[in-house]
């Protein structure tokens, strides 16, 4: 069938020609702004090989380039130091050290993050469930797709399931508790919510395992648990 095959190729084809093109324009992947969310800290990389750091009022400006090895390199006046890249150009650490927690992100990304923090903590202050789990719910939408705030996200859920859990909505909650724990399997308290809800549910099994795994990670309540239910604790 000709046709459908025409079809199929057509967007192979487009994206081929915009890469190509992409390619061809010699502009380097990390020009434009990037912003380190929470924070007035943003960084700009120009075409013409200058970059400028904006700290709240004040601005200090450099240059990049790319070494032989295609290494991106900052010089901001103390010399050349290597940064990093993401491969999908899409997060910025200015050191060479993947155990940088300051992670840049695209200024239009960055601004989802903060907004997505604004909602949260409305989500927290708030004295209303169906409240906070609006604002948990847009601050989910928000972060969603952003690789550096699995974490975040992760808690958002958290929070929602807690709400939800509230509002006698057990099912929903559970399905919070595992997306946060999905996202985020160091998340301590989430293992430890759903412990409580499975216990509450009758699934005791499932609950004293994930108290045991909350209280492997360091959640206090879940020790706290294992001991009055006269049950062993690895911690």
């Amino acid at each position: 069938m000709p046709g459908i095959r025409l079809i199929l190729r057509t967007p192979v084809l487009l994206l081929v020609i915009i890469l190509l093109y992409a390619c061809s324009s010699g502009e380097d992947p990390v020009t434009g702004t990037w912003k380190l969310p929470g924070e007035d800290i943003s960084v700009e990389f120009r075409e013409d090989g200058s970059v400028h750091l904006m700290l709240s009022s004040t601005t200090v400006s450099g240059t990049y380039r790319r070494d032989p090895d295609n290494n991106l390199l900052v010089d901001m006046g103390n010399g050349e130091q290597p940064v990093l890249l993401s491969d999908d150009a899409r997060q910025l650490k200015l050191s060479d050290q993947q155990s940088d927690r300051d992670v840049f992100l695209r200024i239009e990304t960055a601004e989802k993050v903060d907004s997505a923090q604004q909602q949260f903590m409305e989500g927290f202050r708030s004295k209303s469930c169906d409240s906070s789990i609006v604002s948990y719910s847009r601050a989910i939408e928000l972060l969603q797709g952003i690789p550096s705030e699995a974490s975040h996200l992760a808690r958002a859920y958290n929070n929602r399931g807690i709400c939800r859990e509230k509002n006698s909505e057990s099912e929903l909650a559970m399905q919070d508790y595992n997306k946060a724990i999905e996202l985020d399997p160091r998340l301590e308290i989430a293992y430890g919510n759903r412990a409580w809800l499975y216990d509450k549910m009758g699934n005791r099994q499932e609950a004293i395992e994930d108290y045991r795994k909350a209280a492997e990670l360091g959640y206090t309540p879940a020790r706290q648990w294992l001991r009055d239910q006269g049950l062993e604790s690895d911690h």
